[in-house]
């Protein structure tokens, strides 16, 4: 046993304090006498007195006790290790769609997270842990050690299950890359093994696997989609596919607007599929499908698709007088727009999009924004010259890709330096046009151009630049989002809870923006996260680990539980010293019933 504090262990020095009020506090006995008159005739006689003595009672014990206890708390007493070097561990923590089975109580996962906690716990002091996503974006998720695991673990409750299978040698070189030179490293890998082998994998150190679940049998909608027909109309496709080894026979409903409009049943042998179609009516906005009775996978038990939006899009644009950028709103498909001055702006307004031209409120909406040439006198971020960009403009996000810039010209650009919240979405040398980005948890778009101060509103660049940012700030009816991936938008699931933007989409239905009633459709749709079958587990090849020697302490601190025993002690003595007035107040009582 070593000690981190040596210095704490000074409080010693107090038992002969203790030692010395004990032995100095006067203690008398109280006897009854039926008089003193007898005292008055009594020849005095000499006293001797004797050395005194500490007196050896319970209550002086606990009090050195106690006193002990404290003292070596403070000094923080560590129980070295048997084994003498610090351990890294690395803990690659599967949250595929398969990782919701309900084999396992409440769900596979859950108990991998338990398992993991219980791991956490385990470390000493001088070890080092790391929390490895393994998804189909793998992603070191937290580090930690076993001084303070506390972001560790609220990182890890966070996770969920959802999204497809991640690359396992991918996620393994990932985990390497937090490994220490001076620890000896393990790899715990907690997973259902429904996983893709590894085309090569390589672990430095050991490595383990842990697994949750059995083989169970599933039934899931594995594709449901709609297309458009030459009358204008829609048709609805749909597959369901048996991943068990037993016949199974189930039903699948079809709903069209809230409505049921068919019931399919379906009897299948195991590995067998069936597929069906219908014609939609048209007006239809939204169908899900969902099958009856359960099984251990109900993600994806159901599955939906919007088939159109037809609530307006209502769009306020803030700006004082006519201005292009409204002729440009008006032409988008579905849109309402409503011209309000800077003046009459209140900032309560509730719309799907706000739009500012040359102006910048002190506080946003809260809901989607564009900000059409801002100006520097705002606060938001920094704008801090009008430069003239002769380079053409080249994009840096995808969505804005398609457009021709080369025959726009600006005769002036706001210089924006880009905040911590917003990207460079479209750039003409290095000074940025488009930036896009969260606020307040809400989508932002900045144009750092006013376009009556080019010529892009005579080009064709103008109409697909304004429906690519409407498109980063708005869903669209054919938004397709897959259970694991993150909310684009700030929404409300089936259920009508909240989820903020970047949050994961953990279960498939119908979800609707939180600032309007615009809806977006999430499904599975993932025939191998449903197959619940294991299969064997991947051939890794483990790599010996030199480690370099450290002679940084490693055991387990021991300031805890000697601050619990002193508090028993503590209780202990306050018992001690009020037990006769327990007793007498007992007597009190009888005395009173009698």
């Amino acid at each position: 046993m070593t000690f981190l504090l040596p210095i704490g262990l000074l409080g010693l020095l107090l038992l002969p304090v203790v030692a010395l009020l004990h032995l100095i506090q006067r203690r008398r006995d109280r006897l009854r006498v039926p008089s003193l008159q007898i005292w008055r005739d009594l020849q005095r006689q000499a006293v001797q007195h004797k050395p005194r003595r500490l007196p050896l009672t319970l209550l002086l014990l606990l009090h050195l006790l106690l006193t002990a206890l404290l003292a070596v708390a403070l000094g923080q007493p560590l129980l070295q290790a048997l084994r003498g070097s610090a351990t890294h561990t690395v803990l690659v923590l599967d949250t595929s769609t398969s990782m919701a089975a309900t084999d396992e109580q409440p769900d596979r996962l859950s108990v991998a997270k338990a398992e993991a906690r219980r791991i956490i716990g385990q470390l000493r002091r001088g070890d080092s842990v790391a929390l490895v996503e393994l998804s189909g974006r793998p992603r070191i998720v937290a580090q930690g050690s076993g001084n303070d695991t506390s972001l560790l673990l609220a990182q890890l409750n966070q996770l969920e299950a959802g999204g497809p299978d991640g690359d396992v040698g991918s996620t393994l070189s990932l985990a390497q890359a937090t490994i220490k030179a001076n620890m000896a490293t393990r790899t715990i890998v907690l997973t259902d093994r429904a996983l893709r082998a590894p085309e090569t994998a390589t672990v430095a150190g050991a490595l383990e696997w842990r697994s949750f679940g059995a083989a169970g049998d599933n039934v899931a909608i594995v594709a449901f989609a709609a297309r458009p027909l030459r009358n204008g109309r829609q048709q609805l496709y749909a597959r369901v596919a048996n991943l068990g080894t037993t016949p199974i026979a189930r039903t699948l409903q079809l709903d069209l607007d809230g409505t049921r409009a068919a019931t399919e049943p379906m009897r299948l042998a195991p590995g067998a599929e069936a597929e069906w179609s219908w014609p939609i009516p048209g007006g239809t906005n939204r169908a899900e499908a969902v099958l009856s009775g359960s099984d251990l996978q109900p993600t994806d038990d159901r599955a939906a698709v919007v088939l159109s939006n037809t609530a307006r899009t209502q769009v306020v644009l803030v700006a004082n007088g006519a201005t292009p950028v409204e002729r440009a709103l008006r032409a988008q498909r579905g849109f309402a727009v409503e011209l309000v001055s800077p003046a009459d702006y209140q900032p309560s307004v509730t719309a799907d999009l706000v739009v500012f031209h040359n102006y910048v409120p002190a506080q946003l909406p809260a809901a989607p924004v564009l900000l059409v040439a801002p100006p520097s006198d705002q606060t938001m971020f920094e704008v801090t010259d009008a430069v003239f960009a002769p380079q053409p403009a080249v994009a840096a996000d995808e969505r804005f890709a398609g457009i021709d810039w080369k025959p726009v010209t600006f005769e002036r650009i706001e210089r924006i330096t880009p905040p911590d919240w917003a990207s460079v979405a479209v750039a003409s040398g290095d000074t940025p046009l488009v930036l896009t980005g969260q606020f307040n948890d809400h989508p932002i778009a900045i144009w750092a151009f006013d376009p009556a101060a080019s010529n892009i509103p005579h080009r064709l660049a103008f109409p697909l630049l304004t429906a690519a940012t409407t498109r980063h700030l708005l869903p669209q009816p054919t938004d397709q989002l897959r259970v694991g991936g993150m909310a684009p938008f700030a929404l409300r699931d089936p259920e009508g809870n909240a989820v903020a933007q970047g949050e994961r989409l953990s279960q498939a239905g119908l979800y609707r923006l939180q600032t309007g009633e615009r809806l977006l459709a999430v499904n599975a749709l993932d025939v191998e996260e449903s197959n619940l079958q294991q299969r064997a587990e991947p051939a890794i090849t483990e790599v010996p680990q030199n480690v370099l020697e450290d002679d940084t302490p490693v055991g387990r601190e021991l300031w805890q539980p000697l601050v619990f025993a002193a508090l028993a002690v503590l209780l202990a003595e306050w018992l001690y010293s009020h037990r006769g007035s327990f007793g007498r107040g007992g007597a009190r009582k009888q005395r009173a019933q009698v």
